[in-house]
């Protein structure tokens, strides 16, 4: 009798169990987040009132990134951009040393940067060669008066003309009396505008005045900021409430809006 050959079992692949499972998924899911939120879109709160009436202070923002790896900025989109030097104890990313750059690194990661001094929110105005020049507080882009219908007040007092150099873009906030734009810390260069600013997603109003982050007072049946004297509106500048009450604070008509299409 001939014997049975037999055939050698394959070894089982050992099943992963729910620990490497678990950190298998959250490795997938910390990848992913990196991802997207480097290269893809991010998340920005305003914290001052340079975009009034466009973006108010307590604004939560989203900020799409693929669209400027294919393109430059086009004039009249909203973007935002890393601060960099003039403006004062901001270093750049080749100015940093290896700890601060995995701190900047990580805090970008997280979200705490888009609050901080280390990016900015300003609406495009100029392009490489474009001419700007503020006079009779209307804005000229190469000797034409331009349309904007966004702006709080006017165009701003008298500057320029100024030509934007190449490689740079000329970046102004919409509250023209009340922002530190190009105007100030000169062009933005290219390499430093980060997204376009495309949707709020969430708003909540401030509870002291947003401008100088003062409390206010009601006097003769007005709501006065107590650090300069002006009027504040309710519901946009300040809302007459405590800290926990986010049902009063929360400006719900704000909330899906497209930044491209407020005016």
């Amino acid at each position: 009798m001939t014997e049975k050959k037999r055939t050698p079992r394959r070894k089982e692949k050992k099943k992963a169990g729910p620990v490497q499972r678990t950190i298998r998924d959250v490795v997938i899911i910390v990848v992913a987040y990196v991802f997207i939120r480097l290269w893809v879109v991010e998340a920005n709160v305003i914290p001052s009132g340079s975009m009034e009436d466009t973006l108010l202070v307590g604004d939560y923002v989203l900020a799409e990134k693929v669209t400027y790896h294919f393109r430059d900025p086009r004039p009249g989109e909203v973007a935002t951009f890393i601060a960099y030097a003039p403006l004062p104890n901001v270093l750049t990313f080749r100015d940093m040393n290896a700890r601060e750059a995995v701190r900047f690194f990580l805090r970008n990661i997280l979200g705490e940067a888009d609050t901080g001094p280390r990016l900015l929110i300003k609406r495009v105005v100029g392009t490489p060669g474009d001419v700007i020049q503020l006079k009779g507080k209307v804005l000229y882009r190469n000797g034409k008066p331009v349309d904007e219908p966004y702006l709080k007040t006017d165009a701003g007092y008298n500057w320029g003309p100024y030509e934007v150099p190449t490689g740079y873009f000329f970046m102004m906030g919409d509250n023209r009396h009340d922002s530190k734009d190009s105007r100030i810390i000169g062009p933005v260069p290219r390499k430093y505008i980060t997204a376009k600013a495309e949707i709020i997603y969430f708003s909540l109003t401030p509870i002291k005045c947003a401008r100088h982050r003062a409390p206010v007072a009601r006097v003769n049946g007005r709501w006065i900021c107590l650090a300069d004297g002006k009027e504040a509106r309710v519901g946009w500048d300040f809302v007459p409430t405590s800290r926990w009450r986010f049902d009063r604070r929360i400006r719900w008509n704000r909330m899906g809006e497209l930044v491209r299409l407020l005016r």
